[in-house]
């Protein structure tokens, strides 16, 4: 008779553990902190924070998978696949800022560190923000950073991008209007745990 309750109790906790680690936020794979030059001074903040969170790094799989469906089944249906991937969030940290999704993430690296390029829908990130009337779906951001993860970055509001499947990347192509600068970009590197005794 209390074997089974024991069976049924045992299946409910691992049930449970399933759904609490399914619900589980997932960790950042990699953290960015940043200062951005508004261009919006004396009516708003002249630098603020942001901080850029990515979950996953963008495959060539996946570029080839975006470009196929780009081939086959024209722009709406590649932008659909585009906005619900999820690779992160970039965070205007001020009280009029947003979070604006991530939905491509790639990592570079150069002869003196790394590149950070990000891929997003052209939207708002405060609400002062105008959106212009130009045909560019896209804005992206990106971070030079040096051997010590410090450098610099940009934000293009209204880009253009290119995928590159044979590489399995996506660039910038073209942009309109002057990008926003961050002059200022530290990784957040984690210090590794130490062994427990």
């Amino acid at each position: 008779m209390k074997r089974p309750l024991l069976l049924r109790t045992l299946a409910v906790l691992a049930v449970g553990a399933v759904l609490v680690a399914a619900a589980a936020k997932p960790e950042a794979v990699a953290v960015f902190r940043a200062q951005m030059l508004t261009g919006k001074a004396p009516v708003e903040p002249p630098l603020i924070k942001v901080q850029i969170e990515i979950k996953a790094w963008t495959t060539p799989e996946e570029v080839r998978a975006f470009q196929q469906t780009l081939n086959e089944a024209g722009v709406d249906a590649f932008m659909a696949a585009f906005s619900k991937t999820d690779k992160g969030v970039v965070r205007f940290m001020y009280a009029h800022g947003f979070n604006i999704p991530i939905h491509a993430a790639f990592t570079i690296p150069t002869e003196k560190g790394k590149k950070i390029l990000l891929f997003t829908n052209r939207q708002q990130w405060d609400p002062g923000y105008q959106k212009s009337m130009s045909r560019n779906l896209f804005a992206a951001v990106e971070l030079k950073l040096n051997e010590k993860n410090k450098g610099e970055g940009r934000f293009y509001e209204d880009a253009q991008i290119r995928l590159e499947p044979q590489e399995g990347t996506m660039v910038v192509e073209s942009y309109d209007g002057s990008p926003k600068i961050f002059p200022q970009v530290q990784e957040v590197v984690k210090k590794p745990e130490e062994p427990k005794k």
